[in-house]
C-alpha cells in the first residue's frame, strides 16, 4: 500500500498512513519517504530523530522553537498519545487554533507539522513510545512554550479527573496570551 496524505482544518498539518506491508512475519513500516512527500507538496529534509518514552498521565509541551523552527513528522511506535500541534504561524489565517490526534501504535498514522507549530501530548499509556524526526537543529537557547491548560485555548484533554505528570519547566509556561503580548502579535 502507498503513502496516503490527509489535509487536516489546518494548512500544511497533514495526517500520513504510511506505506505498510503484513504477512505472517508480522509488519513493516515505511514512515518517510522524500520522493512520496514531494509529490505530495511536503519538502523537508529531517536531520534529527528521536525517540520519547512516557508512562501514563505524562503530558509534555505545548513546545515550539522560535529561531530554526523545525518541521516534525511523529508516529507512535508503543502505546497511545493525545496529540496536540498549536498554530503559532503569525500570517497564518489560523493563529492560535489547534488539531488533536488520538494516535495509536497499531494505526501506524504519522502526523506531519510544519515549522511554526507548538507540539505537545498526553500518554494515555504506560510505556508509551513516540518517535519524531526533525527538520533543522535543536536549539535549546530559542526553546519556548504555551501552557496546556490554557483556559483560552481550552483543548479537551482526556486526563478524566487525573492530575497530569509535567516537567517544573510545562507547569510555568505561558499563556497563549502572554506569549502574543510578547512577541506583538494581536489576538
Amino acid at each position: 500500500m502507498p503513502f496516503t496524505f490527509i489535509d487536516t482544518e489546518i494548512d500544511g498539518l497533514v495526517l500520513v498512513k504510511p506505506h505498510t506491508f503484513t504477512d505472517e512475519r508480522g509488519l513493516y513500516k515505511k514512515c518517510y519517504e522524500r520522493s512520496a512527500f514531494l509529490d505530495n507538496g511536503i519538502n523537508c529534509q529531517f536531520t534529527e530523530t528521536s525517540d520519547i518514552y512516557s508512562d501514563k498521565g505524562v503530558i509534555r509541551g505545548l513546545h515550539y522553537q522560535t529561531e530554526q523552527s523545525q518541521a516534525k513528522l511523529i508516529h507512535v511506535i508503543c502505546g497511545t498519545l493525545f496529540d496536540v500541534a498549536l498554530d503559532l504561524r503569525e500570517n497564518s489565517k489560523t493563529f492560535g487554533k489547534y488539531h488533536v490526534e488520538l494516535m495509536r501504535a497499531d494505526d501506524n498514522l504519522g502526523l506531519f507539522i510544519p515549522e511554526g507549530f507548538a507540539h505537545g501530548f498526553l500518554a494515555l499509556e504506560d510505556r508509551t513510545v513516540f518517535s519524531y524526526q526533525c527538520s533543522g537543529r535543536y536549539v535549546p537557547a530559542a526553546c519556548g512554550g504555551i501552557r496546556y491548560d490554557d483556559p483560552a485555548l481550552n483543548i479537551p484533554w482526556p486526563l478524566n479527573g487525573t492530575k497530569p505528570i509535567l516537567s517544573e519547566k510545562d507547569r510555568s509556561l505561558p499563556s497563549l496570551q502572554d506569549y502574543c503580548q510578547q512577541k506583538g502579535i494581536k489576538l
